[in-house]
């Protein structure tokens, strides 16, 4: 009954809904066919990835799930059978690639022929710097406005976990297994300047020793 009408019986079926745990699995089943399908492109000439100098082909792709970055020179016959990869990707596994969501980015490269790899890939041309799986990536060294963003975040997580009711042994606990683990990713990536660490450092102690705005506290410790 719909509004107080009779209306159709619904249709069932089965499929995976967002979150469901084995969408990651399906997902790196299908990427593990583009990317056989790139290296055998690559081991036939049809296609050449970066730093083909010290490795065969050259880096082709990063994949993690369904966040790629592809790589290639500015061949005009390797980009076009990279996306004629791409197109034949589609009709087999029936996934259809978003261009219009990618970006196409160049390096050392003029804007006319920027923006013929982006017209033949039906994509807007992108800049550095750009995120990837959350890093800020770019190839020159990261600025104060890049990483501050990354600080904030982490500070806003020490902020909710003030713990206010809890004793220093649990704050103690709580600090070493919970909020020193928050920046362990991107620190594994980027080389944390000294202020955004000093700065870190201040909002633990200060969560440890319940040291905020309303009254301040002295650290009995460093």
């Amino acid at each position: 009954m719909l509004n107080g009408e009779e209306s159709r019986f619904f249709k069932t079926g089965k499929g995976l809904r967002q979150g469901d745990p084995l969408s990651p699995l399906l997902f790196n089943l299908v990427g593990d066919v583009l990317t056989r399908m790139l290296v055998k492109g690559a081991s036939q000439g049809l296609i050449r990835g970066l730093g083909a100098d010290f490795r065969e082909g050259g880096i082709i792709s990063l994949q993690y799930a369904d966040d790629t970055i592809l790589f290639s020179d500015t061949k005009p016959d390797h980009l076009l059978n990279l996306k004629g990869i791409l197109l034949w990707f589609e009709q087999l596994s029936g996934m259809r690639v978003n261009f219009h969501k990618s970006e196409v980015i160049t390096m050392n490269m003029s804007g006319e022929s920027a923006h013929d790899i982006s017209y033949l890939f039906a994509c807007p041309i992108g800049n550095f710097r750009i995120k990837y799986l959350g890093v800020p990536l770019h190839y020159e060294n990261l600025s104060r406005d890049d990483i501050q963003p990354l600080v904030d975040k982490m500070l806003k997580q020490i902020a909710g976990w003030r713990g206010k009711l809890l004793s220093y042994a649990a704050k103690v606990v709580l600090i070493r297994a919970c909020l020193t683990s928050i920046p362990i990713y991107l620190m594994s990536f980027i080389k944390f300047p000294k202020w955004a660490i000093k700065i870190l450092n201040t909002h633990l102690a200060n969560c440890l020793w319940n040291d905020n705005a309303g009254g301040h506290k002295i650290h009995l410790v460093n």
